[in-house]
Formats: structure tokens, sequence, C-alpha cells
């Protein structure tokens, strides 16, 4: 053989070219695809039924009935579910829903979550003022304050928890301290009209 010349001859010992069938050119791939297509067709019919109960069970609990939601509820459901409790239970319920809105990783639920313990909160304050509960308002609205402030650490453009968290923070300068000194008569001692706010000066202005 001289160079620049190819023998097409040469070949490997025990090579043979390999004689191609019929079924080798159309081999049928139908029955993977039809599977694969039952497969996705089982897996869209059960992420549809679940949407379908999950979206009866928050038109039920934003409807009044107290329904029981599953461990691993998306947010909205939970928001739907520490929204009946927060009517019908109070803030102290709605917030062992805090744990599984956590779970979910949705932080802008989890504000919101807060954010609707905060107004329950400052409700129950100012239902405490009506009752002149004087305690029981300066209570709930520190705890709304809480609320407020876990709402904004998680979302902090959250312009409604902001004038909220004012308000409240207004609020709880005019109720009177709860520690009296000097008498052993509490109704008989002068209410100290002003603040308990670190940082402020106590008693009148």
């Amino acid at each position: 053989m001289s160079l620049g010349t190819l023998d097409t001859g040469a070949r490997p010992r025990g090579f043979a070219p390999r004689r191609l069938l019929p079924r080798d050119l159309g081999t049928p791939v139908w029955p993977a695809v039809l599977v694969l297509a039952l497969l996705g067709t089982a897996t869209l019919g059960s992420l549809l039924v679940a949407a379908r109960q999950e979206n009866a069970l928050i038109r039920g609990l934003v409807a009044g009935r107290d329904l029981a939601i599953p461990a691993d509820a998306g947010p909205e459901l939970i928001r739907a579910r520490a929204q009946f409790l927060l009517r019908y239970a109070g803030a102290t319920s709605a917030e062992a829903l805090v744990a599984p809105m956590t779970g979910t990783g949705d932080v802008k639920a989890l504000a919101a979550l807060w954010y609707d313990i905060g107004n329950r909160r400052l409700r129950d304050g100012f239902d405490a003022i009506d009752r002149q509960d004087v305690d029981g308002a300066a209570a709930n609205v520190r705890l709304a304050k809480d609320a407020y402030r876990a709402s904004l650490r998680l979302d902090p453009g959250a312009f409604d928890a902001k004038v909220n968290l004012d308000i409240a923070s207004r609020l709880v300068r005019d109720f009177p301290s709860a520690e009296q000194e000097g008498e052993d008569d509490p109704e008989a001692q002068p209410k100290k009209v002003w603040t308990d706010l670190p940082g402020l000066p106590k008693g009148l202005p």
C-alpha cells in the first residue's frame, strides 16, 4: 500500500458489517409513549383532585364551617383555617398554625398570618377598652405589636402592618402601669396615665 492510498479492504479481524433487518429500522416505541402518557394523565388527575379538595375546604372555612385541614396543607388553606380560628376562637388558637405555615416556606404567607394575628389582638384590645379592662387592653395591644413586628421582619415593606404597629404603639401610651406603689388598696390609688415603654418617663408628662 503506497502513501496516499486508502486500503478500503483493511478491516480488523473478526469485523463484519452488521446487516440491518427490517425490525431494526422501525422498532415501535408507542407502548412506552402510551405508558408515559397514562402516568402523566394520572398525575395530573391527582393534582386536580387535590386542588378541588383544597378549594372546597377554603370555601367551607370562609363560610364559617369548622373544617380540619391536612398536615400537608398549602399556605392558602392554612391561612383560611387561621382566619376561621381568628374569627371564632381567638388569636391564641390561630398562633398554633404559625409552625405549619413556617414549614411551607412561603415567607409572604407567614407575614400575612402574623398580620392577621396582630389585627385580632388589636381588636381584642379595643374590646377590653370598651369593657374598661385596662390590664387586658394593654396585654392585647402589646401582643398585637409583637405580631406586627414579626410580620414586618418577614415583609419589611408591608405598609398596613407599619400603620397598625404605629397605632398599637400609640395606644399603649394611654394605659396606666399595672404596678401600683405606696397604697394597699388599688382602687384608692390614682392612675398614672402615661407610658411604660422602655426609655420613656413614667408618670405624668
